[in-house]
Order: structure tokens, then sequence, then C-alpha cells
């Protein structure tokens, strides 16, 4: 996107996220969160709006870029977000979001053993309240005229920032009979339009 291109963070919580892009020189900064009395980026705005419920405030905007930075998981009603994205994305525009990654060989051995979802249990964040499911997401998306351009994991070899030692090493051993196709703790999309035949 253009430095001026215009950006919207959706669950932008304090603006770090805008702030590191008015650091690398971007203007148009736009991001909207239910809290914006934690709101402290210079150089950008913030909207008050119920993601799981409002309409964002924005009247008829479009953005060449809007982004979900480990968002997505905390809401009630994901589709809401995609919603939200549909109607504010520009044409040509992007949508990046990342996420608890569920799907590495480490959290789907977790799960096989102990029947818990990785970054949604006990010892993971209390607020993580809906996982993403990548089949359940690509049907989401498409209902709201979206898809998937591209899918990586950060960081992006296995290793587990958040996993103890223990797992680890069973995810190693499992490695050598299965594959791991995202071996990271976050997934990551590039998300735009869905492309007409």
């Amino acid at each position: 996107v253009a430095k001026d291109g215009g950006i919207l963070d959706i669950g932008c919580g304090t603006g770090a996220w805008l702030q590191r892009l008015a650091n690398a020189g971007y203007t148009n900064l736009n991001g909207v969160d239910w809290d914006t009395g934690q709101f402290k980026a210079q150089g950008a705005t913030c909207t008050r709006a119920n993601l799981d419920c409002d309409d964002l405030g924005l009247g008829e905007r479009k953005f060449g870029l809007i982004t979900a930075i480990e968002f997505v998981e905390h809401l009630e009603c994901p589709g809401r977000l995609f919603h939200h994205v549909s109607n504010h994305l520009a044409r040509e525009g992007r949508f990046l979001m990342t996420t608890p990654n569920i799907h590495s060989l480490l959290a789907r051995l977790r799960f096989l053993i102990t029947g818990k979802v990785q970054q949604f249990d006990e010892h993971g964040d209390s607020t993580h309240i809906n996982p993403i499911y990548l089949p359940c997401l690509e049907r989401t998306l498409a209902r709201h005229d979206l898809q998937i351009e591209r899918t990586w994991t950060y960081p992006p070899t296995a290793g587990g920032i958040s996993s103890k030692a223990s797992s680890v090493l069973a995810a190693k051993i499992a490695r050598i009979f299965f594959r791991d196709l995202l071996p990271g703790d976050i997934l990551c999309f590039y998300i735009r339009r869905k492309t007409r035949p």
C-alpha cells in the first residue's frame, strides 16, 4: 500500500502497530477499538466501536490495507470482523490477519494428548474464545466475498515460543512420522477480495 494509501487496524488496542507504521513514514492511519482510552499512537486516529455488534462509524470509507493483529480470537462472532473488512476494503486492497496457530503439529499433538486447544486453555489468554480452524475460515470468508491469498506462520520454523521444552521435544519426534505444514505459534493470513471467474 502507498504511504498515504489508507490503513485501518481493527482491534488496535494501544495503537502499537499503527505507531510502527507511522514511524516508517505511513500516513492516513486509522484504528478501531472498544477501549479508545488506551490508544496512544501519534499520527493516527482511533474510533470507538464494539466489533461484535456495531457499525465501525467509518461511513463509506475504503482502505488499501486493513489489519487485525491477534484480534479475531477475542470475538464472539468472527464473521462480524469479515463483514466489516468486506465493507471497508478497497477493490484491490488486502487484509492482514494474525491469530494463534492451532494447526501446528505441536498444537495438534497437545490436543490429541490433553483434549485442550493450545493458547485457548487455562494456560492461554483468558480472553481467547474462538480458535480459527482453516476450513471454517475459508467458508466464512467466502460468505463475505473474501479469500485467502497467502498463509504463513511466525516463527517460520517449529519451536514454540510459548511451549514447554517437553512438548517441543515430543513434536520433534512426531515430525519424523508426520508433516508439519504450519509449524509456528502464530498463523498469518493475507486476504483479498474473491476472484471472479
